[in-house]
């Protein structure tokens, strides 16, 4: 005798595809229904998800104005991401373990949730910061590469305090450089950041004089650099490839520490009986 999956109801006199009291179709599973009763499935659920998560990605990155390449690239993560989580979510899954034992250390499964928790941040982060520092370095370096320069000196005539955007400050001076005038930027100049132009001033007065390079065939404030005992390009090339090193190195040790406590949760989980037999047997034999 056939009967409806969800309900019950005998569907032996029926030649309908669809069962008549609740509209389950028949052959499928509990949950997959016709009309007002189809449930989403679980991929266009994570698919919305994956919408969402690049919509808010966006926002972030405009705001804070990334390069927008990073955009395409995150949404590229993002859907290779949803997909690979479509996808198994398709495959039949077996009966977890876990679900089936008792917690036999609570306190402990809480931490290594916790740890877990805390690492995939980090190896976010390690991931996003390491990845903009490099990019914004290497272009740096590829632009002032081969570029013609000198050792001379900036002669500060006025300097300039700018609020951008939220909470973003910008510190510039105008100048004198070899008889002509040039702007500054004074952010590597000053060691840390000043909140006011009175302060600005106060650490930076009219007639400060600042060893730079300058860079005849640039415009603009790219023109003069801060002077130090290494070139400008190949300070931009160093500064590329720590953020290469520490941001795979971090990412690597997060990475691994995840997959240890994924490991160690193990141990928090009591055994069943099931268990139990199946080792006696082996131990019996």
């Amino acid at each position: 005798m056939q009967r409806c999956p969800n309900c019950g109801n005998d569907l032996a006199e029926t030649s309908s595809a669809a069962c008549p009291i609740c509209g389950t179709v028949l052959g499928t599973t509990p949950g997959t229904m016709l009309g007002s009763k189809t449930a989403a499935s679980p991929g266009a659920k994570l698919w919305i998800g994956a919408l969402f998560q690049f919509a808010m990605a966006t926002i972030f990155m405009v705001i804070f104005r990334f390069p927008k390449f990073m955009i395409v690239i995150f949404g590229v993560v993002i859907a290779v991401g949803t997909a690979l989580s479509a996808w198994a979510k398709q495959r039949p899954l077996a009966t977890p373990r876990a679900s089936q034992q008792p917690v036999a250390h609570p306190t402990l499964l809480r931490v290594i949730g916790l740890g877990i928790a805390l690492f995939s941040i980090a190896f976010l982060c390690f991931l996003l910061f390491g990845f903009v520092i490099f990019i914004n370095n290497w272009n740096d370096w590829h632009r002032y590469q081969g570029q013609p320069y000198h050792v001379s000196t900036f002669q500060v005539t006025r300097t300039y305090f700018q609020r951008v955007g939220k909470g973003g400050i910008d510190a510039y001076a105008s100048g004198m450089v070899d008889g002509n005038k040039e702007w500054m930027g004074l952010r590597p100049y000053l060691p840390t950041v000043p909140r006011s132009q009175e302060e600005l001033d106060a650490r930076v007065p009219a007639g400060t004089s600042i060893p730079i390079y300058l860079f005849p065939q640039m415009k603009g404030r790219s023109r003069v650099r801060m002077y130090d005992n290494t070139p400008t390009a190949e300070g931009y090339r160093r500064a590329a490839m720590n953020a290469v090193n520490y941001g795979l190195g971090g990412v690597a040790l997060c990475a691994t520490v995840i997959f240890l406590l994924t490991r160690l949760r193990r141990i928090c989980f009591a055994a069943t009986d099931s268990s139990i037999q199946q080792l006696a047997a082996f131990q019996g034999r």
